[in-house]
C-alpha cells in the first residue's frame, strides 16, 4: 500500500474509533489501529483532538523511516477493510424482498429466489 494512502486511512481509522463508544467487530478492529498509534506516538503526538492532516503526516514520517511499523500498521488497515467490506448487508422488506449483499461469504435468505411465482 502506498504510504500516502496508508497514512490517510490510519488516521481517517484512527479519529473514527475515538468517535465510536458501542462494541463490535469493526469498532474492534479501528479500536486495534487506534491502540496501535496510541502506543506509536506516546509522548510525542495527542492523537484525541488532533487534526487529520496532522496525524496524517506523523505517520507518514514514522512509516517512511519504519518498515515495519509500516507492515504492521498496513496489516491492521487491511484487516480493518476486509470485516468493513464483509459486514454491509441490508434487507427493506415492505412488500417483496430487497436484498443489498456486500461480498458476504454465507447465505441471504431470499437470494435463491428465481422464477418461482407466489400467490
Amino acid at each position: 500500500m502506498e504510504l500516502s494512502v496508508l497514512a490517510l486511512e490510519a488516521a481517517s481509522i484512527a479519529l473514527w474509533a475515538i468517535d465510536k463508544v458501542s462494541g463490535g467487530v469493526l469498532e474492534k478492529a479501528g479500536a486495534d489501529v487506534l491502540d496501535f498509534l496510541k502506543i506509536r506516538f506516546q509522548g510525542k503526538l495527542q492523537i484525541k483532538g488532533s487534526e487529520p492532516k496532522l496525524l496524517e503526516a506523523a505517520i507518514l514520517s514514522e512509516a517512511e523511516w519504519d518498515k515495519k511499523f509500516q507492515e504492521d500498521l498496513e496489516r491492521l488497515i487491511k484487516k480493518y477493510q476486509q470485516i468493513q467490506s464483509t459486514s454491509n448487508v441490508s434487507q427493506s422488506t415492505d412488500s417483496g424482498v430487497n436484498v443489498n449483499v456486500g461480498s458476504n461469504p454465507g447465505t441471504v435468505i431470499g437470494q435463491q429466489i428465481g422464477q418461482q411465482f407466489f400467490r
